[in-house]
């Protein structure tokens, strides 16, 4: 094993709805971190059974643990713990930082409480999805978004653009989870930002082949187009830049994060912070390390590398 080089365990797949992606995203920085000299061994996450995630994490005896698990259990505090329990250290958040950046509403208050401009809206249960009123509240109209708060991937999330929309979606049998997001649309560009330990090391504009980014814009082949060279204003742009630092520290992050935002051509919004995402050949965060010659093995972990975060 080359100097400087560790022995790894991935942990992936997981019982969420977004194990596919997890195995997708596992097998990329698998194979980017043994080019990169690391010795690996993937742990599929194949059942929700403590005894058998820690006897095969004592077996592969790992000095550092790289969590590829998406969704619940493996990016809202859950599988953390069990990590800090472990003693081995472990990628990007811990458990604070990653249930409270899981839990889109609560995670909104406190960015918007530091400082960031979010999107109106209001949250409400699952059982109240039946009874959505446009008018309610914060005088929601078309369209306007909703989605589960404690989610990723885009799964769960609807467009209302009409009132044909908005009775399938009464009609629907939610499986998304109790706590539901009602949001504006913002029409405009979409960004996402590269954080690493408090600061912007990197961003891409995305041009999503959909009306909004969502899952088949994300993982379907030419679903989205990603430009890291955007133009945009320079104040515009370091007004995004401050505002994902702001919510990576408000959220006590840690090692890497993606953060996203709506621009409407005049206003920068937050839509969520993710600390575990999608790490597929065709995600967001590869394509933004690749431009800004990132090591991906610098992202992907605390302090895993012991070389510059730059090549």
């Amino acid at each position: 094993m080359q100097k400087n080089c560790l022995r790894i365990t991935i942990l992936k797949g997981g019982w969420s709805s977004e194990r596919e992606i997890s195995l997708k995203s596992a097998e990329f920085v698998a194979n980017e971190l043994t080019k990169l000299g690391h010795s690996v061994y993937e742990l599929d996450i194949i059942k929700k059974d403590l005894r058998y995630l820690t006897d095969n994490l004592y077996n592969s005896n790992p000095d550092y643990v790289v969590n590829i698990l998406h969704g619940c259990g493996g990016e809202d505090g859950v599988i953390q713990g069990v990590l800090e329990v472990f003693g081995v250290p472990y990628n990007s958040s811990g458990v604070l930082s990653s249930a409270i950046a899981f839990h889109k509403s609560i995670c909104k208050n406190i960015v918007h409480v530091a400082g960031v401009n979010v999107i109106g809206g209001f949250g409400i249960r699952s059982d109240e999805i039946k009874n959505i009123n446009i008018h309610r509240r914060l005088e929601i109209s078309y369209p306007f978004v909703v989605k589960p708060a404690e989610n990723g991937s885009s799964i769960g999330v609807f467009l209302i653009s009409n009132d044909f929309d908005l009775a399938n979606l009464k009609g629907l049998d939610w499986v998304f989870g109790k706590d539901v997001i009602v949001e504006h649309y913002i029409y405009g560009r979409e960004f996402s930002v590269l954080v690493v330990d408090e600061r912007v090391v990197g961003a891409v504009e995305i041009l999503p082949k959909n009306q909004f980014y969502d899952y088949g814009s994300k993982y379907e082949e030419n679903g989205s187009i990603h430009l890291c060279d955007f133009e945009i204003e320079l104040d515009t742009r370091n007004k995004m830049y401050e505002m994902a630092e702001t919510a990576f520290v408000a959220c006590h992050c840690k090692g890497m994060a993606r953060v996203d935002f709506k621009f409407d051509g005049r206003d920068i919004y937050f839509l969520e912070i993710n600390t575990q995402p999608g790490m597929t050949a065709s995600s967001l965060v590869p394509d933004i390390a690749r431009f800004n010659h990132i090591r991906i093995d610098s992202i992907l972990a605390n302090n895993l590398s012991k070389s510059p975060i730059h090549e």
